[in-house]
């Protein structure tokens, strides 16, 4: 399985994609789509879309991950993000991709047990998981990927569980 995790954002929107084969995962790939803040929001998200699209496809991914919305203090912002989350929610499904949504502290949970973890607890479990060292600037990416090992291990959990049903 093939899972892309998505942390989007406007200006920034980052994005990661594992391998889950069996017990076994994988880094794949990840990268960031950035926009002008100086260009129209439609043309904005219209690049998120057409980005995230092309990754989704050279990649053959089979699932997308992505946080569930946030409200903030910042009307704006949280806008702004709505936009994006659902740019990237759109390019998986022009795809026929399944996109999942996961909460903050599903995630936190998924990677190190505890749901209030700090995002730094996040991005070392995420090194830790995949390998990777990651630079100051890339948090969007470890967040990304954080999502989609999140996604992998529910799938694998309820997977588990029907073959226990059976």
């Amino acid at each position: 399985m093939v899972v892309m995790g998505i942390d989007p954002g406007l200006g920034t929107t980052g994005f990661g994609i594992v391998d889950y084969a069996g017990d076994s995962l994988r880094y794949r790939s990840s990268g960031l789509v950035r926009t002008k803040a100086s260009s129209p929001t439609a043309s904005r998200l219209g690049q998120i879309v057409r980005q995230l699209r092309e990754v989704i496809v050279r990649e053959g991914v089979d699932s997308i991950a992505i946080e569930s919305g946030f409200i903030g203090p910042n009307a704006q912002a949280a806008i702004k993000l709505g936009q994006a989350r659902a740019a990237a929610i759109l390019a998986g499904e022009l795809d026929g991709v399944e996109v999942r949504e996961y909460a903050p502290r599903e995630v936190k949970m998924a990677l190190t047990g505890r749901g209030s973890a700090a995002k730094k607890q996040v991005q070392f479990m995420v090194q830790k998981l995949l390998g990777l060292v990651f630079d100051s600037n890339e948090e969007d990416i470890s967040d990304a990927l954080a999502l989609a090992i999140c996604h992998g291990m529910r799938a694998q959990t309820l997977h588990f569980k029907e073959l226990s049903l059976q």
